[in-house]
C-alpha cells in the first residue's frame, strides 16, 4: 500500500486540523474531513479511502454511533477510533461498533502513524486474499495459553502431527517469537526462521515456502526467531501476510503462540478459525485464562475459543471445576503423563510418534478426528 487515503471524522473544526497535524508519515493522506452527523454519514458512505479515522479528546458516545452506522455498510474501509485513554467497558463498546483499533491520542506522532498504517495494511491484506481462501477450504488454528509451562507447544506440536498421519497436508508456525521451542520439540536444527524471512521484504507464496522446513512426519515448519531481540522485527501485517498465503496451499495451519497478547498475537487469533486455550487443573493457570478470555471477549473473538485441560489429575482440581469457572466445557482433556510427555521432548519426538498408546496420545488423535469430521 503505497498511499492510504484517510477520512477524518472530528465534531470541531479544532479537533480535525490537531489530529490532521498529527499524521506526519508521507504515506498517510487525508482525503475528506467532516463531522460525525447525519451530513458525515453520507460523505464516509460515498468517499473513496482506505480508512475512517474518527477523533475525539472527550468520551466517543457519538463517535461510536457514528462508527457503528459505517460499519454496517462499508466493508471496504477501515475504522479506527483516536482518543484518550479509554475505560474497559467503552473499548468494549468500540470493538462491537467495528472499531479496528483504539489508538491513544497521548501517543506520539510517530506511534500515531504506525498503529493506522499497521491496521490499515491488515485488512488489506485480507481482502486482497478473500478470493483465494474462498477457493481452499483452510483452517488455522492457535494454541495459546497466557501461563508458561502448561503444555501450549506439547499440544500444537502433537496436533500437527496427528493431523498430518490424517493425511492432510499441514503448517505448523511458531509464533512464541521471543523463545519459541517448536524446533526443539521436532529435533529440528537451527535454520531459516521468521525473521529471516520477513527481512527479505517478500511475502509471496512462494517466498514463504521456501523459509518452512519440512519434519519427517510431513509437516513444514517454520521456526521462530532466533534470538528474542529479532522479534521485534515481526509486525502484525506480518502474520496476516503469512497465514494468508498459507491458507492457499495447506489444508490446516496450526500456530503455536506466546504468551503475551501483543498485537502480531492478535493479528494470528483474528485471522485464526479456532483458538485453543490451554489451561492446567491449578488456580494461577485457570486464572490468568479467565482474565485472557474477557480480552479475547473485548476483541470480539470469544466464539473461536475452545478450552483443552492438559495435565488432567494433576491436582484435586476436576474438569467440572474448570468447566464451571471457564462457563465452557472443554472440547479436549489430556491426561498426565509426565513419563511420556519428558520422554518425547528429551527425544525431540512427537508424544504421538514415542508414545502411541499412552491415553494423552489416544485423545488427541481422537479430537484430530474430531476436527476433520466438522470440517
Amino acid at each position: 500500500m503505497n498511499s492510504i487515503r484517510i477520512m477524518l471524522a472530528a465534531m470541531s473544526a479544532e479537533d480535525r486540523k490537531m489530529i490532521s497535524g498529527l499524521l506526519t508519515d508521507e504515506a498517510l493522506r487525508v482525503v475528506s474531513t467532516f463531522r460525525p452527523d447525519g451530513d458525515g454519514l453520507k460523505k464516509a458512505s460515498s468517499q473513496p479511502a482506505d480508512v475512517l479515522l474518527i477523533g475525539t479528546r472527550m468520551m466517543p458516545d457519538q463517535e461510536l454511533d457514528f462508527a457503528e452506522r459505517i460499519f454496517t455498510t462499508r466493508s471496504d474501509i477501515t475504522i479506527l477510533l483516536i482518543a484518550p485513554a479509554l475505560d474497559s467497558r467503552t473499548l468494549a463498546r468500540a470493538m462491537e461498533c467495528g472499531i479496528a483499533r483504539v489508538i491513544d491520542l497521548d501517543s506520539s506522532e510517530r506511534d500515531i502513524c504506525t498503529h493506522i498504517m499497521t491496521a490499515a495494511s491488515r485488512d488489506l491484506n485480507r481482502r486482497n486474499c478473500t478470493q483465494k481462501i474462498a477457493s481452499y477450504d483452510s483452517k488455522v488454528i492457535v494454541c495459546y495459553a497466557p501461563k508458561g509451562g502448561v503444555g501450549k507447544t506439547t499440544l500444537a506440536v502433537n496436533l500437527a502431527y496427528a493431523l498430518a498421519s490424517l493425511s492432510k497436508k499441514i503448517a505448523l508456525i511458531d509464533l512464541s517469537l521471543q523463545f519459541g521451542e517448536v524446533g526443539v520439540f521436532l529435533d529440528i536444527p537451527k535454520g531459516d526462521t521468521i525473521a529471516d524471512m520477513v527481512e527479505e521484504h517478500s511475502f509471496e507464496l512462494s517466498t514463504i515456502k521456501s523459509y518452512l522446513i519440512r519434519h519427517q512426519s510431513g509437516i513444514q515448519v517454520m521456526l521462530s526467531s532466533s534470538s528474542p531481540e529479532y522479534a521485534e522485527l515481526i509486525r502484525p501485517e506480518h502474520v496476516d501476510a503469512i497465514l494468508s498465503s498459507l491458507r492457499t496451499e495447506f489444508d490446516y495451519i496450526v500456530v503455536d503462540m506466546g504468551v503475551s497478547l501483543g498485537d502480531c498475537a492478535i493479528a494470528a487469533m483474528e485471522t485464526a478459525d479456532t483458538i485453543l486455550l490451554v489451561v492446567n487443573e491449578d488456580i494461577a493457570s485457570l486464572h490468568d485464562a479467565k482474565r485472557s478470555i474477557k480480552v479475547l471477549e473485548a476483541l470480539n473473538q470469544q466464539d473461536k475459543i475452545k478450552i483443552v485441560v492438559n495435565k488432567d489429575g494433576i491436582s484435586s482440581i476436576t474438569v467440572k471445576n474448570v468447566a464451571n469457572l471457564l462457563e465452557a466445557t472443554p472440547a479436549l482433556v489430556i491426561p498426565y503423563d509426565l513419563k511420556s510427555a519428558m520422554l518425547a521432548v528429551n527425544r525431540g519426538i512427537p508424544l504421538l510418534s514415542c508414545a502411541p498408546n499412552a491415553k494423552a496420545t489416544k485423545e488427541i488423535r481422537n479430537f484430530a478426528r474430531s476436527l476433520i469430521r466438522r470440517a
